[in-house]
């Protein structure tokens, strides 16, 4: 007896077993594929800015620390906190907007070649752009207005705005504090001694165009750190 019945039933099962993905199928998966790749692509691109962020704040506070160990040095070995003429000038109109940070602040005269061998401020962007180490002195019609600013990331055109807080102390308060190093008149009582204590900002990322002009974002990041300086 013929058995086409059985042979047929063999080759149905045969094509079943071999079908393929239907179209819908097909564009389901490339869906869920195409929003695990953007998820993953989102993903790493805010971890990169995050980290790109996190660099150049490692760089700030670093610049920041070294500009205040220029400071400390004027402080400490020079007349410059007590010079009327070439000494700190105070400036105004900050507008951080952070709490319990004053708005007016100091920052350097056009030179302090009176005190340091090596004048690093200048008033010209030629001179800032070929020395990573150079203050740039913005200044304006009004000395009050005069800002300062210092390399953050000199390949990227990154700079910051310098400016510090010199606040007078008294002797036996500052004998007082583990980490003062102030000098005392007699170098035994606690009287006579002259000491301050420097809080010293950095305002960042601005960036700084060949022309030397300056732009900031909507939101500036505010540095701060402190140390106490003396003369006996």
């Amino acid at each position: 007896m013929p058995s086409f019945p059985k042979a047929a039933g063999h080759k149905a099962a045969g094509l079943s077993r071999q079908r393929g993905f239907s179209l819908i199928e097909v564009m389901f998966a490339s869906t869920i594929l195409s929003i695990f790749i953007l998820g993953i692509g989102g993903f790493w691109y805010q971890a990169s800015g995050r980290a790109s962020d996190l660099v150049l704040k490692q760089k700030a506070i670093f610049v920041l620390s070294g500009e205040l160990e220029r400071i400390s040095a004027l402080y400490v070995y020079t007349t410059f906190p007590s010079d009327s003429t070439n000494g700190p000038v105070t400036t105004t109109g900050y507008t951080d907007g952070l709490s319990g940070i004053s708005t007016s602040r100091l920052i350097y005269p056009n030179s302090v070649g009176n005190f340091a061998g090596n004048n690093y401020i200048t008033t010209s962007y030629a001179t800032f752009s070929g020395n990573e180490f150079y203050v740039l002195l913005k200044t304006n019609t009004f000395s009050s207005l005069n800002r300062a600013y210092i390399w953050i990331d000199k390949s990227r055109n990154i700079v910051g705005r310098i400016s510090w807080a010199a606040t007078s102390i008294s002797v036996s308060s500052c004998a007082q504090l583990l980490d003062c190093s102030c000098q005392r008149s007699d170098n035994l009582s606690l009287s006579g001694g002259v000491c301050s204590r420097l809080d010293a900002y950095l305002e960042y990322p601005y960036r700084i165009d060949s022309s030397g002009n300056l732009t900031a974002p909507a939101t500036l990041e505010t540095l701060s750190l402190k140390t106490i300086v003396g003369r006996g």
